[in-house]
């Protein structure tokens, strides 16, 4: 299938340029390989101090909610990183690395926080076992996710809503049947890919309304796929 084949050779060459991507993704394999190859004991106790669990997020915030992001428990995870690994390309092509870095880092700890208050007023209004303060709460899924909901602004016009009910069933379906709390995480993250792509959107068609891509700098390539993006046209310009 020609489609097939060009949609595959466009998520190479994505992937190969995509720096930030490529390091964020290696760096989890590599954590995941090494707590695979270490002591049971040892790799719980790296599980329990990384995770972003109540209790950790009231002792070490900053540590747990950042390294819980590049903590994957089992070998199987790292299909998902695989999947994380092109998204993020695709959103460096896009927006670049310093809005790529922003978009991943806002649906991890954004969904983090609100999952934390959650259960905090939930523990405090007697509707929530507390045992979950020191539940483990690690992995790269709230990133994968706002980054999947933000790529939405990309997705062309006509297939975009084809785009958001996948990633409903994918993101949301999974916690109106678990109900736990990573799966409200899930939605938390997707949520916040999707605000961020609306508001990117919103300022797209305010920036074209008033005429400001007439003083463009002309060899912006970003600035040129804005533009043609405010038009309608969705294939996108390599970095």
């Amino acid at each position: 299938m020609p489609a097939v084949r060009r949609a595959l050779a466009d998520a190479g060459r994505t992937v190969r340029r995509a720096d930030l991507a490529i390091a964020y993704c290696g760096i989890v394999t590599a954590v995941t390989v090494v707590l695979n190859v270490i002591d049971a004991e040892d790799k719980e106790r790296i599980i329990q101090e990384t995770s972003s669990n109540l209790d950790n997020l009231r002792d070490h915030p900053v540590q747990s909610l950042l390294a819980s992001a590049f903590v994957v428990p089992h070998p199987a995870g790292l299909v998902l990183v695989a999947v994380l690994l092109v998204v993020l390309a695709y959103a460096q092509r896009f927006v670049g690395r310093v809005a790529a870095l922003v978009v991943g880092l806002s649906g991890h700890i954004g969904a983090t926080i609100i999952v934390a208050t959650a259960l905090m007023s939930g523990i405090f209004h007697d509707l929530v076992d507390p045992s979950v303060r020191s539940a483990t709460d690690v992995g790269i899924s709230y990133v994968l996710a706002c980054s999947m909901g933000f790529l939405t602004l990309f997705v062309p016009a006509g297939r975009r809503w084809a785009w958001s009910a996948g990633l409903a069933v994918i993101w949301l379906l999974p916690g109106a049947i678990g109900r736990s709390f990573t799966d409200a995480g899930h939605a938390a993250a997707l949520s916040i890919g999707w605000l961020m792509a609306f508001v990117c959107w919103r300022a797209i068609a305010a920036w074209s309304a008033t005429g400001t891509k007439r003083v463009s700098p002309p060899h912006d390539r970003r600035s040129r796929f804005i533009s043609n993006h405010s038009r309608g046209h969705q294939e996108p310009r390599s970095r």
